[in-house]
């Protein structure tokens, strides 16, 4: 009697491939799935950042004393509590910033007014927070103001 070794090493062969062809689409499939979670969330912070963004909107106006310093009048016209505005002053491209120079959780339709050291230029950076309370800081809606009297 004559035992055929050939067709168990098919079997074999095929068991083989077809273990190895699931092993390569399980780690595909979770790497996929892995990469996929990762830009859903990005887009959707994204759109979050946006959606922010696109509704703050600020206002200021420099008040010119008879001495100095000098000092701006901020409002926030926008819809969201800002929760910071970065005020950096600039004076012919060189900053020139107090540590004060920073206002937090500036409601709507809220004044503040600032004294600023002796520069030419104020450039206001309003901050707002997002989905994790993180702070991102919106450039698009910076305002620039010529401290001129």
């Amino acid at each position: 009697m004559e035992i055929n070794k050939r067709g168990q090493s098919e079997f074999v062969a095929y068991a083989i491939l077809v273990g190895l062809a699931v092993t390569l689409a399980t780690i595909v499939g979770i790497w996929s799935f892995n990469n996929s979670q990762k830009l859903s969330d990005n887009v959707v912070r994204q759109g979050a950042i946006q959606e922010k963004c696109d509704e703050i909107s600020i206002n200021g106006f420099v008040i010119c004393p008879m001495t100095n310093p000098i000092k701006i009048n901020i409002i926030n016209t926008g819809s969201f509590t800002l929760s910071e505005v970065k005020i950096t002053n600039v004076d012919d491209g060189k900053e020139c910033n107090d540590a004060s120079n920073k206002i937090t959780d500036l409601k709507p339709n809220q004044q503040v007014t600032k004294t600023l050291n002796n520069c030419n230029t104020a450039i206001l950076l309003p901050f707002v927070k997002i989905l994790d309370d993180e702070s991102i800081g919106c450039s698009e809606k910076k305002l620039v103001l010529k401290l001129v009297c």
